[in-house]
């Protein structure tokens, strides 16, 4: 499809094939041909003010045969008229196309209201077409088109006694508020911002959002307000088997906790030891997992009336499904670093109890998260209906590894740099060449100068023979593996250096019936720590004490 030029940026002056390549032959959402000005052309300004605007060229038939349609003062009349009984102001150009005269309509998008036809019809451009909406697809457009969220629906009769007075006075306190008794709850639900405030006899109205927040039974008051949870054993194609199904509903916090520890019941958790720690590692990271649900929540369309957020927990991954399309101005590629909420109410309940982060960060603090573990990133899809982000359990490397990383700090230390360091960590000491075969894509030479820099690692050796070690402030903050057995077999071959005067590598293997590699990294870690020092290269070298 291309791109429609804009009314200034079009020459009064074409030739038809400068005409066509401009314009191109097929109609789409910001482009349409009419013949002359016929009066069908109402529906066409009408469905692209409500889509994102865009051109209609009069003077080109159907066949896309050039046929002329000059902006005489009838022509521009009639096509003003048109677009005024819609509430629409358009821009108009008389436009030379070899030997004939073409006018181009400009329509504006129209954002804060609605625009419909004459007889009423509310459009949007699919494709070349105009098509109506109609039902639950009208009543979303119509909210969104005027910033009212569903969240922002007045409910008509609410008893108090629906609400969860602990779950309002945790939002109370952590909005710096006085608790609420069960004769203030209206009060409370004005104050937090989810109930508005009417002239008596009505008192507040109290708005959905409330109710999603608070409600100890949502369900009863907003069909949908829920989450249905399933584990499926395989990967699928297809549905597949499921060994365990559960509802979570009630205040929004608590069936958040609610998805969450279904969530860790049905996937692994690991037991190892990170430096001098004994610690417990989840297969998906616990930050993703709570971004992940908090944001399906919290971001859904509550205006879809039936519909709930639904989480499939498979074999290799974590699928959590919300309902409505991606709000405002977010797509798929601007999500990590752009801002958009469709519940604004609900998110400012979230954000002030400490469920979510700083607006706008969730989602790229999830790549984060799986990056720090060398995990796939969180995978995002999105139809007219749903929103889904995919959690794959894919690791880069082992738990062990994950778990020493961990120690790291998340946002200094790059992906590359900690495959890097698990590289050092595995073998003792690393070649560049060695990095080079692992990153291909890497400027591996960029790299270990700035993990040098940041105390990563240390240099150890010249030219040929450089290898790069784990700092001691690395080994120190994050240990090693077997750290206290790395540093007797450190020890013992200090000892043998001493006592011999000098070792070679084939040497210190056989002494401590290890591999060379192993032999090696330990004799550099030696030479780094300034404990010795090595003289040769290659196989003729030897080490000797400093």
């Amino acid at each position: 499809m291309a791109a429609v030029p804009r009314l200034a940026d079009i020459p009064r002056q074409l030739s038809p094939d400068a005409f066509w390549d401009l314009f191109g032959r097929l109609e789409h959402a910001e482009l349409d041909f009419k013949r002359g000005a016929p009066a069908d052309v109402r529906d066409t300004i009408a469905a692209m003010a409500m889509t994102r605007g865009g051109l209609i060229v009069h003077g080109v038939d159907d066949r896309r045969t050039l046929v002329g349609c000059p902006l005489s003062q009838n022509t521009q009349d009639r096509i003003t008229r048109i677009a005024g009984e819609c509430g629409v102001d358009v821009q108009l150009l008389a436009l030379s196309v070899g030997e004939l005269e073409l006018t181009v309509c400009a329509v504006p998008e129209v954002r804060g209201r609605i625009v419909t036809t004459p007889d009423g019809r509310l459009l949007r451009r699919v494709g070349g077409d105009s098509q109506p909406l109609r039902g639950d697809a009208m009543a979303r457009f119509v909210r969104e088109r005027e910033h009212r969220p569903g969240e922002d629906e007045p409910l008509a009769v609410v008893d108090v006694s629906a609400f969860d007075l602990a779950a309002v006075n945790q939002a109370l306190a952590a909005d710096g508020r006085p608790a609420a008794g069960r004769d203030d709850v209206e009060r409370a639900l004005t104050d937090l911002g989810v109930a508005v405030a009417a002239a008596p006899p009505l008192g507040p109205r109290v708005l959905r959002a409330a109710l999603v927040l608070f409600a100890s039974e949502p369900r009863g008051h907003v069909r949908g307000a829920a989450v249905q949870l399933v584990r499926r054993e395989g990967v699928g194609p297809g549905p597949g088997p499921s060994s365990a199904r559960e509802e979570c509903a009630g205040p929004l916090a608590d069936t958040a906790d609610c998805c969450l520890r279904f969530v860790a019941a049905h996937t692994r958790r690991f037991e190892l030891v990170a430096g001098s720690r004994r610690e417990a590692l989840p297969e998906y990271p616990e930050p993703v997992l709570r971004e992940a649900v908090v944001n399906a929540l919290g971001h859904r369309d509550y205006g879809l009336a039936g519909a709930t957020v639904d989480i499939t927990v498979w074999d290799d991954r974590v699928e959590v499904r919300s309902p409505g399309s991606l709000p405002g101005h977010i797509t798929l590629e601007n999500m990590r670093t752009e801002h958009y909420s469709r519940n604004p109410r609900i998110m400012r309940i979230l954000k002030v109890m400490g469920l979510v982060e700083e607006y706008g960060e969730g989602i790229d603090r999830m790549y984060r998260e799986m990056e720090a573990r060398l995990m796939a990133p969180p995978a995002f899809a999105a139809t007219a209906g749903s929103v889904t982000v995919t959690l794959r359990n894919r690791m880069l490397v082992d738990v062990e590894d994950q778990a020493w990383l961990s120690q790291l700090d998340r946002d200094e230390v790059t992906a590359d740099e900690r495959r890097a360091v698990v590289a050092v960590r595995r073998a003792g000491a690393v070649a560049p060449r060695d990095l080079r075969a692992m990153l291909p894509d890497a400027d591996v030479d960029a790299l270990l100068s700035g993990m040098v820099a940041k105390g990563l690692l240390s240099r150890v050796g010249r030219r040929g023979g450089t290898r790069y070690v784990l700092s001691e402030a690395l080994v120190r903050r994050a240990g090693s593996p077997g750290m206290a057995a790395r540093h007797r077999r450190r020890e013992t071959l200090l000892d043998e250096i001493r006592r011999r005067g000098s070792l070679s590598t084939s040497e210190a293997a056989t002494l401590l019936d290890a591999p060379p590699a192993l032999a090696r990294g330990l004799l550099n870690e030696l030479v780094g720590a300034g404990l010795a020092r090595a003289a040769g290269r290659t196989r003729a070298r030897r080490y000797h004490v400093r």
